[in-house]
């Protein structure tokens, strides 16, 4: 039984093509199951495509790169703060892992609203990059905290499992399971507690959550 990790996926693919044929070769024809790609790197990109609508990685990229590498606008953040605190670099390929980096975003956010008043104010020299455009913009969405809030929840329900499953342990006969729960403890969020009840990991993948209650 196989799993094809996505890293680089025509060379994996065509590597496990030939372990395939030398396999059938020497056994007689037999074939290794085929379980499909990698499924951590499928979880990252889920949660990428759900957070995709509230540009999250533009703005968490948007907040470390600000103050990356110019010394002059951190002492200004520093002397208006009273803090060293910083936003961190964000993934862009591994979402989930980012958790770090929206727990610091939202250590951070009341400073950046109190730096992006001071250039406002012209208090502070406006930096006049894409950047601080972005912060500005996420600093007027009234919902800016609820959503980075709601990513890390979403962040911290992910992470368990794909902790558990990065591994070499033989642990594959308990992944179907452990998605359907994973997909329950998600769904929960937006659907009524009676649909999710006594429900079959293919009920689940059929619930249609564009459906507004009636």
């Amino acid at each position: 039984m196989v799993s094809v990790s996505m890293d680089g996926p025509n060379v994996n693919w065509r590597f496990f093509e030939l372990l395939q044929q030398e396999h059938a070769e020497r056994f007689g024809g037999a074939q290794l199951i085929v379980v499909g790609s990698c499924g951590l790197h499928t979880l990252h990109n889920a949660v990428k495509c759900g957070f995709n609508a509230w540009h999250m990685e533009k703005v968490l990229r948007a907040l470390h790169t600000i103050f990356l590498n110019v010394p002059a606008r951190r002492e200004d953040f520093s002397n208006l703060t009273q803090s060293n605190t910083f936003a961190l670099p964000f993934c862009g390929h591994r979402w989930v892992e980012n958790l770090p980096v929206v727990e610091r975003a939202l250590l951070i956010w009341p400073n950046i609203l109190k730096y992006v008043d001071a250039v406002t104010t012209k208090k502070l020299p406006n930096p006049g990059t894409s950047s601080y455009d972005t912060i500005e913009t996420a600093a007027k969405d009234p919902l800016i905290v609820a959503k980075l809030h709601f990513f890390m929840a979403v962040s911290r329900s992910v992470s368990p499992f794909l902790t558990k499953y990065q591994t070499n342990e033989p642990v594959l006969p308990f992944i179907g399971d452990d998605l359907a729960e994973l997909l329950k403890s998600l769904l929960r969020r937006f659907i009524k507690l009676e649909l999710l009840h006594n429900a079959t990991p293919l009920d689940l993948v059929r619930i249609d959550v564009t459906e507004k209650p009636s």
